[in-house]
């Protein structure tokens, strides 16, 4: 009888979740996901507590008798979010020849909010906001803000009831349906220098192939157009899977690999293994993966088989050093944000009393570089005995700096006063950073490199106001940092409206300060990946943002503090003017 009661109270909560989602979205009962109302009490499957399965199922219903082209045209797209056998339910409401026909794993199309249905004779119109798009390997491109979708469905009656005979291609789901129904997992591929990882986000269905499976086969695939020119991958041309599938069990995913996998050299057998344990590490159930070449363990120098799931460190796509801290500026130098205290750095600038208006440190915590009061480019070495000169005024990027950021250890990016971006060498050489792609008319304000130095973040000035922009950094060698160029810049949000500075917080994260409408300044979280926006609240007046992997945000603010985000409130972490961490 409690296993009974038990059940019941099962179905009331999700009765009720159900009700209080359709009040909070205004939303149609037929764009609802309805629990049904008869039918035996079944035991339920146990699931596992993982990220994964952390999502509310859609239960889709079938077409009743009776029912309007609007009302299909409804009930298609509600059972559209159900993936259970192949979005069965949802073929159901098209005719047998368009459910034939009909491919959902071709792409995605991503809308907003409740479409506008409008019934014209044997047609059915579908209006609404675009988002973006999925496309079938599950990349996700975001559209422009305000851009509209809009698609005919074109139904016939068979049997007397009406169905559609012309679907269109992929599938079409709302942002809510997105996200509940997909999980953005990254694969890994490698920097030009084969140094750190580089995260490629694919949106992946939670119901479906085995995640394992899909992770690897795409992986060996490669990675997606967009990022491909800019990574490396350790797989040999023709590898695949020889069996296809990754089974894990007990703890150890196994992924069998082709012959072709036996023809990679010793570096390309590391490579391939950083790319596949550190890809599939991120489902919990795997503690180990067991690499083969049809069915004999692959002889990977430097790690047993099977390896750990924390195999590999070295290549963590995070590209920081594992004791990486904050730098801030203060009235009497600049300190190290140490967690057993506030430390001046070793040098000169470890004394410099001035207000620094801009801050940045090299990857590796050795050198700095920063804008004083004044407006002066200053940089050194952060080593005991050392002194801070100006930046030689032969280089360009002196000119009212508009922003500066590290790529690596020693090289410099900078934006001028004119928008024009350089390296700026330890030399004082600077060479122009060449952006190809931005619109006519827009002007750069900030660039900064993502650590693994394959992206650029890009801030530019349109006639709309301020974006963010992602760019592909494309390099004639690893070597070599004179003739970068930045190319295919796309938008990676559509809800800010203005955007003033910005930081990597982590391998696929960049945190933001910036606007949505007409709203006040505040901090935001964006996933490179998907897209998505999560607003961080703020403390007043944001001036200038630095962010790393596991660290806290820190945000200079006008008022002369440096606060960071800590307990889900920001608090005063000391008083300064600017702040910085390892780039």
């Amino acid at each position: 009888m409690a296993k009974e009661w038990a059940l019941i109270r099962r179905f009331f909560l999700i009765g009720l979740v159900g009700a209080l989602l359709t009040g909070c979205g205004m939303a149609p009962g037929s764009f609802v996901a309805q629990v049904p109302t008869d039918g035996p009490i079944e035991q339920g499957q146990l699931v596992a507590n993982t990220s994964a399965n952390q999502f509310i199922r859609v239960i889709a219903r079938p077409p009743r008798a009776g029912m309007s082209p609007t009302e299909i045209v409804q009930g298609f797209l509600e059972s559209s979010a159900s993936f259970d056998n192949n979005h069965a339910v949802a073929r159901s409401y098209l005719t047998p020849e368009a459910a034939e026909e009909w491919d959902p794993s071709s792409g995605v199309v991503v809308y907003d909010g409740v479409p506008t249905l409008v019934e014209a004779g044997a047609a059915v119109l579908f209006s609404t906001t675009l988002n973006g798009r999925i496309s079938s390997i599950g990349r996700y491109t975001v559209e422009d803000p305000g851009t509209q979708l809009q698609q005919s469905f074109f139904l016939a009656q068979r049997d007397g009831q009406w169905r559609i005979n012309l679907a269109p291609s992929g599938l079409l789901l709302s942002n809510f349906d997105v996200n509940r129904a997909y999980r953005s997992f990254p694969l890994y591929f490698f920097n030009p220098s084969f140094q750190t990882l580089v995260p490629d986000a694919r949106l992946i269905p939670v119901i479906g192939p085995a995640l394992g499976t899909t992770l690897i086969q795409r992986l060996i695939d490669g990675p997606n157009q967009w990022l491909r020119p800019a990574v490396r991958t350790g797989f040999p041309a023709g590898v695949e899977l020889a069996v296809d599938a990754v089974p894990i069990e007990n703890g150890i995913a196994r992924v069998n690999l082709n012959a072709s996998g036996a023809l990679a050299n010793d570096a390309a057998r590391v490579a391939l293994s950083q790319q596949i344990v550190w890809t599939l590490r991120q489902l919990p159930e795997v503690q180990f993966v067991d690499i083969s070449v049809n069915g004999t363990p692959l002889s990977v120098p430097g790690t047993p088989s099977p390896q750990s799931r924390d195999a590999w460190p070295e290549v963590n796509p995070n590209g920081l050093p594992s004791d990486a801290a904050g730098y801030a500026s203060t009235a009497i130098g600049v300190v190290r944000l140490a967690v057993s205290g506030n430390i001046p750095v070793p040098g000169e600038f470890g004394a410099l009393e001035d207000n620094l208006t801009k801050l940045a440190v090299s990857n590796n915590g050795r050198r700095a570089i920063a804008s004083t009061s004044n407006g002066e480019l200053i940089w050194g070495s952060l080593v005991i005995g050392s002194r801070f000169e100006s930046v030689p005024p032969t280089a360009e990027a002196i000119a009212g700096v508009q922003s500066i950021a590290f790529d690596g250890d020693t090289t410099v990016w900078a934006v001028n006063d004119r928008g024009i971006a350089q390296t700026l060498l330890p030399t004082g050489e600077t060479f122009d950073i060449e952006i190809l792609g931005l619109a006519p008319g827009d002007f750069v304000q900030s660039v900064v490199p993502s650590r693994d130095g394959t992206r650029a973040a890009i801030i530019v000035f349109t006639e709309t106001g301020s974006e963010l922009l992602l760019a592909q950094v494309i390099r004639p060698s690893p070597a070599n940092v004179t003739r970068i160029q930045l190319q295919k810049p796309i938008r990676i949000e559509s809800k800010l409206s203005a955007v003033t500075a910005l930081a990597w917080s982590s391998a696929n994260t960049i945190a933001v300060i910036a606007t949505e409408t007409a709203g006040t300044l505040q901090i935001y979280e964006i996933e490179v990946g998907r897209g998505e926006v999560q607003a961080q609240g703020s403390p007043a007046d944001p001036v200038s943002i630095a962010a790393a992997p596991g660290l806290p945000t820190l945000v200079s603010s006008a008022d002369g503090s440096i606060y960071e985000n800590s307990s889900q409130s920001w608090i005063v972490r000391i008083q300064g003017s600017a702040s910085a961490y390892p780039g």
